[in-house]
């Protein structure tokens, strides 16, 4: 099988799964789904492929008479996301700091102390 349609397989599973919830907080209290499970059924469910004709904002499964708005669903996909924790923050990551100045090769201590004094200077 090829990947296209190992995923294309996959997001019907989801969008399968997803049509037995009436609401996301559903998904989110789901005993027996993981976060990574609750992830891809959450946004199976966001897709755009399920959006509701003249109202971009609801989402409604095939087989199902519930719209839910899309605004619901990527509330419940941030939850999820603050359950991870929050992501690093890059202006606060500390650069450690080298004990020893760094010279080109070939360059001896001498050489690189004068070039950092004249740079310096």
């Amino acid at each position: 099988m090829s990947i296209s349609a190992m995923s294309m397989n996959e997001i019907h599973a989801n969008s399968l799964l997803a049509s037995t919830f009436t609401h996301p907080r559903e998904v989110l209290a789901n005993p027996f789904l993981d976060a990574l499970q609750k992830r891809c059924v959450l946004a199976a469910w966001a897709s755009d492929a399920f959006a509701v004709e003249g109202k971009p904002w609801l989402r409604q499964l095939p087989g199902s008479n519930a719209q839910v708005r899309i605004g619901d669903i990527l509330a419940a996909l941030k939850l999820l996301d603050d359950d991870d924790g929050a992501p690093p923050c890059p202006g606060r990551a500390t650069i450690p700091k080298s004990r020893r100045p760094i010279r080109a090769v070939g360059q001896t201590a001498r050489e690189s102390r004068r070039r950092l004094a004249d740079i310096h200077a």
